[in-house]
């Protein structure tokens, strides 16, 4: 884990003070991939309202990226979970978590895109492959800043990116104010 962290890539710092304090982050494991692990406490703070992630073709191909910058003075935990439209909270097809130290920010993919559009750094297992609905962000702490998107590819590989919406977010339990 720590090796892929710290390939040289669109999401590696180039300034040093900055690359010296991710490699102390990974070294003393405050940044980490996290599976879904009971006893985590967590709440859900923002909803994205429409996430799409298909492969079905290569006419036209989707996967949805979730940013969360941690905001708090602590590494947070953040859980990404994602649910088909015509379903409830108790049926998730996917999550994804991570361990983000303050300031950092994490991309959370509902698979995996080429790393020419976009650096993943969690992803659910499975991927999501034909799923249609929305995702929902819950985090230990409160502090943290949220934007998505979902990018429209085409070609067996995505390599050619056709499009990227922004998707809605709003606060998890409230209605959106129509911004």
């Amino acid at each position: 884990m720590s090796k892929r962290l710290m390939t040289k890539g669109p999401h590696v710092p180039t300034e040093k003070r900055a690359l010296e304090r991710l490699k102390r982050a990974v070294e003393l494991h405050e940044l980490e991939d996290l599976r879904a692990i009971d006893g985590i406490p967590s709440v859900p703070r923002y909803l994205v309202t429409y996430m799409n992630s298909q492969t079905q073709n290569d006419v036209m191909r989707s996967a949805t990226v979730v940013s969360v910058t941690n905001q708090s003075d602590k590494t947070n935990r953040v859980f990404v979970t994602f649910f088909k439209g015509f379903s409830d909270d108790s049926a998730p097809v996917g999550m994804a978590a991570f361990a983000i130290p303050p300031q950092f920010t994490v991309d959370f993919a509902s698979r995996h895109l080429p790393g020419e559009l976009t650096v993943t750094n969690a992803v659910p297992n499975p991927e999501l492959t034909f799923d249609e609905g929305r995702a929902v962000v819950s985090s230990m702490y409160p502090e943290i800043g949220v934007s998505a998107r979902v990018y429209y590819t085409s070609g067996d590989g995505d390599e050619r990116l056709q499009a990227i919406t922004d998707s809605k977010v709003v606060l998890y339990g409230k209605q959106n104010l129509g911004d």
